[in-house]
């Protein structure tokens, strides 16, 4: 990008954030979509979580929505890298001899736990009651998600959700590179997390495609990411014996009714 400054510069970097997440997001969607929901529809009681599906006109505002959101997102990604080329902003750096090849690959693990705490929390208080009724509940209007259905959510929330997934770097001298990796990493994974087929990860870290189906199909639990460590901590992961549901906030449950199935989801 040599040659290019000031709004040159900041126009083609967010122009290439934009391109490269709807890259991602949408090929690798798309990807995921046409090899089981195309090719296997025939056969989804083979590898479908949940046996409902999406009706056509939601599915295909949920895919205008994510459009829209990772538009926003590569307008922020944009400009933050153009902050940080120009202005140095963040504890962001390039050369690996400046903290040495531990650090560099301690600080990108601690990195992706603090992102993942980051993303808990604020998801968590996203299910507040206002919070959710306002702006977190375009998230939960699909119930069955889809791959395309990922970032299918309020701007207000997504932008947040952005945001704070920037905050990590800058108080921790973090690799560039290593950042990029985490972020994409975490998209990669959300949109097979919440994709609607059953997935067990290799990664021993790393929670199946059915807890975070199971976030959407009880509404109030299982908030983490990723992980499901926090949920654990604070006891939010869907337990048998609890009942949930749209208005059964806290992340905790209800004891469940008499005669009622343990952990059953309750339609509303």
């Amino acid at each position: 990008m040599d040659g290019l400054t000031g709004f040159r510069l900041w126009a083609v970097m967010v122009m290439v954030a934009t391109l490269g997440g709807h890259v991602i997001y949408f090929g690798f969607g798309t990807w995921l979509y046409r090899r089981y929901y195309v090719a296997r529809r025939d056969r989804a009681a083979e590898w479908k979580i949940q046996s409902r599906w999406v009706p056509d006109k939601l599915h295909r505002w949920g895919i205008r929505v994510a459009a829209v959101n990772m538009t926003i997102g590569g307008a922020l990604s944009g400009t933050f890298a153009y902050f940080y080329m120009t202005e140095g902003v963040s504890q962001l750096y390039l050369d690996v001899d400046e903290y040495g090849w531990t650090y560099t690959l301690v600080s990108a693990v601690v990195l992706y736990v603090l992102v993942e705490a980051a993303a808990y929390y604020t998801h968590r208080w996203l299910h507040v009651r206002y919070m959710f009724k306002r702006f977190h509940q375009w998230h939960h209007r699909v119930v069955a998600p889809t791959p395309y259905i990922t970032v299918t959510m309020h701007p207000v929330e997504f932008t947040l959700l952005q945001l704070t997934a920037f905050l990590p770097v800058f108080v921790l001298p973090v690799h560039a590179v290593a950042f990029i990796v985490v972020l994409v990493y975490n998209l990669l994974f959300n949109l097979m997390d919440h994709s609607g087929i059953v997935m067990e990860h290799r990664l021993p870290w790393h929670s199946s495609s059915r807890f975070h189906d199971d976030h959407h199909l009880h509404f109030h639990c299982n908030f983490g990411q990723s992980l499901d460590w926090f949920d654990r901590f604070h006891g939010t992961h869907r337990r048998h014996g609890r009942r949930y549901g749209k208005d059964v906030f806290g992340g905790h449950g209800e004891a469940s009714a008499p005669g009622e199935q343990p952990g059953a989801y309750v339609e509303y």
